[in-house]
């Protein structure tokens, strides 16, 4: 039963996994084989996902195999916090499955009914640090403790690397607290090093990804505290109440309230340590995602107490509370109701050499749009290449709908020149690399792809100077393809960064909109 999903902004970061899981289909290992902006965990169970579910909506896949890890993790905490309160096991699990199930961003670029395609990863960091933190706060048995957090870190590790250190603060805290001893932190240590120090020696994996981080966060160094300021700025109405409720918390403390409990593990302190993580961690998130949603078990660790304070004291905290974690599920939740509600009016493209990419659902004047498109960028293409250096066509180009529906349609017409050009000339491109964004040709003709480079390829983010590895690589690769309409800065941006590899190739025009750079010698002479 092939499902359609609402077309959202910069959808066509959902396209980086399909590269993803094609590489590995192929053999390639991530931060191995090739350079990935996260860790290799979801590639992975995309991939499984794929080949289990052979016509999966590509965003609902994307965003629930993460299930895999996280729920079973998750039910060792309900099942844990229910043997007290049945009340506490459904606070803690409702959230979780709104979070963890609706593929929307709590910042929106779009005021259409839509799914978000983007920031996947960043929701999948924050659903498993909401794990971590409820596991820290309500699992009380030392050692099944050990095991879940370090499987948890792994997932965090594995999934993206400031999530590992935002979740590695909130576990040293919680050690400071008293929530776990050190004999299970050192448990936990050595089940989490175990399975990295194996694919270490297999394939060396750790130290490859390691390396891949740090290039990473060598091109994209400096504007810290811009970027602090952009958190502050679009989540205050998250910060501000928090830190309001913390500075009340903490003067009534003095008041003797928390007097039983360790200095430390005091409600003010765990709200602030945790804010404080989720701030570091969206510093490197600054596009949107699910952010603080980890506040939401500390709060209810908090709830409790709350009841020793007079109650007015209660109701502002109560108050505070509400603002603090309400508007964020709310909007998920309500976003992701309204684009379900509205699929039965939206069409959907039919584009079968695309497979699961024709997946997607859209207002029909958008779509109607979308093919306008086809005609205007290729009769007026000159002019988009007069504005194709920045700031290009427009800011939000990208975020458009029509854009995105766009891209489907160009993507397919250049798969069927691709596959034009093979039966004219009687070969098979076996490799396959595309000067875009996104690569998801070589999944869509069933080819391998260029080997060492970059996916997700933002020229301004991503991708390092040209290596003798990558040259290489790109030297072995069949046909590079250019697609043309329109041209964009980002497209030029790659296309030279890349040129040393690029300088001898045979051009082909395959497609108004499409051109093969063909390896030296692929085609025979006459």
């Amino acid at each position: 039963m092939p499902l359609s999903a609402a077309i959202g902004p910069m959808y066509w970061d959902t396209y980086i996994y399909l590269d993803a899981a094609q590489r590995i289909a192929m053999g390639q290992i991530p931060n191995v084989d090739f350079q990935a902006p996260v860790g290799p965990l979801v590639y992975y169970l995309f991939g499984w996902g794929l080949d289990l579910f052979p016509r999966a909506q590509l965003l609902l896949l994307a965003q629930w195999c993460f299930l895999a890890v996280a729920a079973p993790l998750m039910a060792v905490v309900v099942g844990d916090a229910a043997k007290r309160n049945y009340g506490l096991a459904f606070a803690l699990l409702i959230p979780f499955v709104v979070f963890a199930v609706a593929p929307v961003n709590s910042l929106t670029y779009s005021s259409f009914p839509t799914l978000d395609g983007y920031s996947i990863y960043n929701r999948h960091a924050s659903v498993m640090l909401y794990v971590l933190v409820s596991g820290l706060l309500f699992v009380k048995d030392g050692r099944k403790l050990a095991w879940f957090c370090a499987l948890a870190m792994l997932a965090l590790f594995l999934t993206k690397i400031t999530a590992f250190l935002a979740g590695g603060l909130i576990g040293l805290f919680a050690l400071l607290a008293g929530r776990i001893a050190l004999r299970h932190v050192l448990l936990a240590a050595v089940i989490f090093l175990v399975p990295l120090a194996i694919s270490e020696f297999a394939v060396h994996f750790v130290s490859s990804y390691l390396g891949s981080i740090a290039e990473l966060v060598g091109l994209n160094e400096g504007g810290w505290a811009s970027r602090v300021l952009t958190v502050v700025s679009a989540k205050l109405n998250v910060l501000l109440p928090v830190g309001v409720m913390c500075a009340i918390m903490a003067w009534l403390s003095f008041s003797g309230t928390e007097s039983s409990v360790r200095f430390l593990d005091r409600s003010y302190w765990w709200l602030g340590v945790v804010t404080i993580a989720g701030v570091a961690f969206e510093t490197q998130n600054t596009g949107g995602g699910q952010e603080f949603i980890f506040l939401w078990p500390v709060l209810l660790m908090a709830w409790p107490r709350f009841q020793r304070y007079e109650k007015r004291s209660q109701a502002v905290l109560f108050a505070l509370a509400a603002f603090a974690v309400v508007p964020t599920i709310s909007t998920v939740a309500h976003r992701a109701l309204r684009s379900v509600a509205v699929m039965p009016t939206y069409d959907t493209l039919n584009l079968p050499i695309l497979k699961n990419m024709e997946q997607v659902a859209a207002r029909p004047d958008h779509i109607d749009r979308a093919q306008w498109d086809v005609s205007h960028y290729i009769d007026y293409a000159d002019a988009y290449k007069s504005v194709a250096g920045e700031p290009g066509p427009s800011w939000n180009y990208y975020t458009e709908l029509d854009f995105q529906l766009y891209y489907l349609i160009d993507l397919a017409a250049g798969a069927q020149a691709v596959l034009d050009f093979e039966a004219a000339n009687n070969v098979r491109l076996g490799t396959l690399m595309t000067l875009e964004f996104t690569n998801p040709l070589p999944w869509v003709l069933d080819r391998d792809a260029t080997r060492h480079i970059q996916i997700g390829a933002d020229p301004s983010r991503t991708i390092p100077p040209m290596t003798a590895e990558v040259r290489a690589a790109i030297d072995a690769t069949d046909a590079v393809v250019r697609p043309k309409c329109p041209v964009t800065s980002g497209r030029l941006a790659l296309e030279a960064i890349y040129s040393e590899a690029l300088k001898n190739r045979q051009v082909v025009s395959i497609h108004p909109c499409w051109d093969l750079l063909l390896r030296p010698g692929l085609l025979p002479t006459s």
